[in-house]
C-alpha cells in the first residue's frame, strides 16, 4: 500500500448522520481509515440528524454499524474508545436557520480548519441546507460541501440543486457523488 499523504486536521459534518448511507458506508470507512493511522489527531465528525439522541446513544449507534462492517477483530475496546472521542452529535431540523446556532457553537475557534459539510440526506434538502449553513456563516474560505445522493430526478432539478448550492459554495468548492440520475 502507498503511503497517503499528509492531512491536516478537518471538522466533517455528516448531515443525515444516522442515516444508512453514514452507518454502513461512510463512517465504517472512517473508522477503517482511523484503524491505519491515517487520520490527523485533530479530526472531528459530527452527526447531524433530526433524530433526537444524545451523544453517547449516537456512538452507540455508530459503534454496532462499525463493528458489523469493520469486524470485531479489527478494531479493538482501545482503538474504538479513540475513534468514538472524534465522534458528536448533533440534532437539528437542517430547514430551520435557527437550529444552525448550535452547530456553529461546536465549530466556533476551528475557522481556519477545514470543514466539509457531507450532505447523505434526501437531494431536496440539499438547497436549505446550504443556505443554512450560509446564513450560519458557517461556509468558511476552507470549507467544502460534499453532495451525496442522486442530484435530482432530472435534469432541471439537478440545475436547480447546483443553482442553490452555488449561492454558498463556489465550484472549487463543490463535490458531488451521483449514483444515478433521474428515475427509472
Amino acid at each position: 500500500m502507498q503511503p497517503s499523504p499528509a492531512v491536516d486536521d478537518f471538522d466533517l459534518i455528516v448531515f443525515g448522520g444516522n442515516g444508512d448511507l453514514a452507518m454502513r458506508k461512510l463512517l465504517p470507512a472512517l473508522l477503517e481509515l482511523d484503524l491505519d493511522d491515517r487520520l490527523p489527531a485533530g479530526a472531528r465528525i459530527f452527526g447531524i440528524a433530526r433524530s433526537a439522541m444524545d451523544r453517547d446513544a449516537y456512538i452507540e449507534r455508530v459503534e454496532k454499524g462499525c463493528r458489523h462492517q469493520v469486524g470485531p477483530k479489527r478494531c479493538d475496546a482501545a482503538r474504538w474508545k479513540e475513534f468514538a472521542g472524534r465522534l458528536d452529535y448533533l440534532s437539528l431540523d437542517a430547514t430551520k436557520p435557527q437550529d444552525f446556532a448550535s452547530l456553529a457553537e461546536r465549530l466556533a475557534g476551528r475557522e481556519a480548519v477545514v470543514r466539509v459539510f457531507y450532505l447523505a440526506t434526501s437531494p431536496d434538502l440539499f438547497g436549505p441546507i446550504t443556505k443554512n449553513i450560509g446564513a450560519a456563516k458557517l461556509a468558511s474560505e476552507t470549507a467544502r460541501v460534499v453532495l451525496e445522493k442522486p442530484l435530482g430526478e432530472d435534469l432541471a432539478s439537478s440545475r436547480a440543486i447546483s443553482e442553490a448550492v452555488s449561492r454558498v459554495f463556489s465550484e472549487s468548492q463543490t463535490f458531488r457523488i451521483d449514483h444515478y440520475l433521474g428515475k427509472e
